[in-house]
């Protein structure tokens, strides 16, 4: 089995999450009041503290599980629109 850490995870995460908004580590650590070479360390392996998960969080506009967590391992949601008949 492959257990990845949660940081690593993170790291990941918020990879993906600066390349799907275009988004760069700069801007990043200037909207979230983390050190740009902070930021640098924990993306190449450290470990991001909780405060520091919550400001990017809030930087993104999402949840902190939501930076803990892959996109590709978060479930499935699948939307379903109400019968309209039954709005009647």
């Amino acid at each position: 089995m492959n257990y990845e850490s949660q940081g690593r995870k993170a790291s990941r995460t918020i990879r993906a999450l600066l390349a799907d908004r275009n988004d760069s580590i700069e801007r990043l650590a200037e909207g979230s009041g983390i050190s740009l070479s902070t930021l640098k360390r924990r993306l190449i392996g450290g470990a991001f503290t909780l405060d520091e998960i919550a400001q990017i969080a809030d930087y993104f506009g999402i949840s902190i599980v939501d930076v803990i967590t892959p996109i590709n391992e978060r479930p499935a949601i699948t939307v379903v629109a109400p019968d309209a008949s039954a709005l009647v």
